[in-house]
């Protein structure tokens, strides 16, 4: 006798967008992570462990602040997890809709039965990089032309990313880019964790993550990829992908049977 036909586990998706990036799909205990960027992480199936400064929550969802180092644990079920614009408006957007907060970490947000349900439907539903953008606005991002309380742009931390985002191998010094914008090197610095929660050189970094996966999923092999988005060497990306990401590349982004990779467009 044979057994029941199952359901088909949806791929996993990463959706790579000009300024967010989501990924959807199972995953299991991540190394500890900083993540050079402010991200909603979201148990789609059940309860997300968390780990930041000793103490350990559980929840179905979680706003974690760019630069702020923690381990989770989904135990091999689905999550969400969507890595915010660098600029600080989506993280403004969603700091007053969390309901609890330790360790610099947010948590429970009141919408979350509504993201909940929007992100497992992309999921399942496989949903193309446009369509999942636009259903996402005003729930995970906000709308493009929507004004965020406590956010205000600031067009010199905004040229600085444009300028790190034009050629990604470039290793411009703080000096050459705040020459750009009429700062000191040192005050650019201080402005431009302020307003990202990191430093410079790990937005960098992170970009270069966005472009490895980008150049991957348009056939590049991993080794072309990490070089041609500025890394000095494969073992180079590993270990910046390991720190940022708690997982090695080659488990989200050679796994191609596993893994779809959508570009978006310039959102």
């Amino acid at each position: 006798m044979t057994s029941p036909a199952t359901s088909a586990v949806p791929a996993s998706t990463l959706y790579l967008w000009r300024q967010r990036t989501l990924y959807l799909g199972q995953i299991g205990r991540l190394t500890p992570l900083s993540h050079g960027a402010h991200t909603l992480w979201f148990g789609l199936d059940d309860h997300i462990s968390l780990t930041v400064d000793g103490q350990t929550f559980s929840a179905r969802s979680y706003l974690i602040p760019a630069g702020i180092t923690f381990c989770a644990d989904a135990r091999g079920k689905r999550i969400g997890c969507c890595f915010l614009d660098p600029l600080g408006k989506d993280l403004r957007f969603h700091v007053p809709a969390m309901t609890a907060q330790s360790c610099g970490v947010y948590r429970d947000s009141r919408q979350e039965a509504d993201q909940l349900e929007i992100l497992c439907a992309l999921h399942e539903g496989q949903a193309e990089a446009a369509q999942a953008y636009a259903r996402l606005q005003g729930l995970i991002f906000p709308g493009d032309a929507e004004r965020v309380a406590g956010f205000e742009a600031d067009a010199r931390i905004d040229r600085v990313v444009e300028l790190i985002r034009s050629d990604p191998a470039d290793n411009l010094s703080n000096e050459a880019l705040a020459e750009q914008v009429g700062l000191s090197g040192d005050r650019l610095q201080r402005l431009f964790k302020q307003t990202t929660g990191i430093p410079i050189r790990r937005y960098r970094l992170w970009h270069r993550l966005f472009v490895t996966s980008s150049m991957m999923a348009m056939g590049s092999t991993l080794t072309d990829a990490a070089l041609a988005a500025g890394f000095s060497d494969s073992s180079h990306l590993t270990h910046v992908f390991k720190s940022m990401l708690g997982m090695s590349p080659s488990a989200v982004l050679r796994g191609s049977r596993q893994v779809r990779i959508l570009l978006g467009g310039d959102n």
